[in-house]
């Protein structure tokens, strides 16, 4: 009864009227008024104005905070009637660095809604460092980083490698020789931390204390900053692909690179039951896609 009772007050809200609410349910007006009686009595409120002249629905302060609560319920029965009808519901909440997100991740998301069309999806986008703590807390279900830490609860494994190449815009003589680290400019560098063992490769060919003069935070704002024939960037080769697929840019090797670009695949050691499917469609999915990325394969 007290179902039946939110159910009614929310169509009388609705049509507008209880006599319009009774048509639309099917019930006479005087089992309309029985079930928002019912449920006054039960909520000790009264939720609709009465009096003579009254034809519209008029809610009273007490009836206005029920109706949030009331469409809440209505969100939840729902919800609980397609548990009931169809089984667990497949979800996911999966974090990324920027970079990832953009150049990288989409054509797996692409296949996993593909072929998963009733999963219900999450994507965020986050900084290495938060996705440890949400992984930790069940906030996430599974994460792609660029920073290995250890956490007595979590599982890393490396993801996919890429080797690091310079980006630059394309000019009449620009060939695809390897260049020496030695001969590029950092005055003219766009700098982006790609992590502990570059930085400190990084400092061995440029004075760590005369920095470049443009930092960037995510290798996504290249686009829009790799602007002069001059600039340059160290990059990971799928994120230098995609540029090059998109704009007049060129790619090439270092005499002496870099360590390899790695990015990590993170999970909970014990993962929820309701995540335990997702999980194993995933990574499905990953081998199926990144199988062959080692190495820098663009898969975005």
């Amino acid at each position: 009864m007290f179902s039946h009772a939110i159910e009614t007050f929310l169509e009388i809200v609705r049509t507008g009227s209880q006599s319009a609410a009774a048509d639309g349910l099917s019930l006479t007006q005087t089992s309309i008024s029985k079930r928002v009686k019912a449920l006054e009595v039960e909520l000790g409120m009264q939720l609709l104005e009465r009096g003579k002249g009254v034809r519209q629905v008029k809610l009273t302060p007490g009836g206005e905070e029920f109706l949030r609560i009331a469409e809440q319920w209505s969100l939840l029965s729902r919800e609980v009637k397609i548990l009931s009808s169809q089984g667990p519901r497949l979800s996911l909440t999966i974090g990324a660095v920027d970079s990832l997100n953009v150049f990288v991740l989409p054509r797996l998301y692409r296949n996993l809604h593909a072929a998963n069309p009733s999963m219900k999806i999450v994507l965020r986008t986050l900084h290495s460092d938060e996705m440890y703590q949400k992984l930790e807390q069940r906030q996430l279900d599974v994460a792609f980083t660029l920073r290995e830490r250890s956490y007595p609860n979590i599982n890393t494994e490396i993801f996919f490698t890429s080797p690091m190449v310079v980006l630059r815009l394309r000019n009449g003589a620009d060939t695809h020789a390897k260049i020496r680290p030695q001969d590029l400019s950092a005055d003219q560098e766009l700098f982006i931390p790609w992590g502990h063992q570059f930085d400190a490769w990084h400092d061995h060919w440029w004075d760590p204390l005369a920095p470049s003069r443009i930092r960037l935070d995510s290798g996504h704002l290249l686009q829009s900053m790799l602007h002069q024939s001059d600039q340059w960037a160290i990059v990971p080769l799928w994120l230098a692909e995609a540029m090059r697929a998109k704009g007049p840019y060129t790619v090439h090797e270092l005499t002496e690179p870099p360590p390899s670009y790695v990015c990590y695949k993170l999970t909970h050691k014990q993962p929820t039951a309701s995540a335990n499917r997702s999980l194993e469609i995933l990574n499905q999915l990953c081998i199926e896609a990144f199988g062959e990325a080692v190495g820098g394969l663009y898969l975005g």
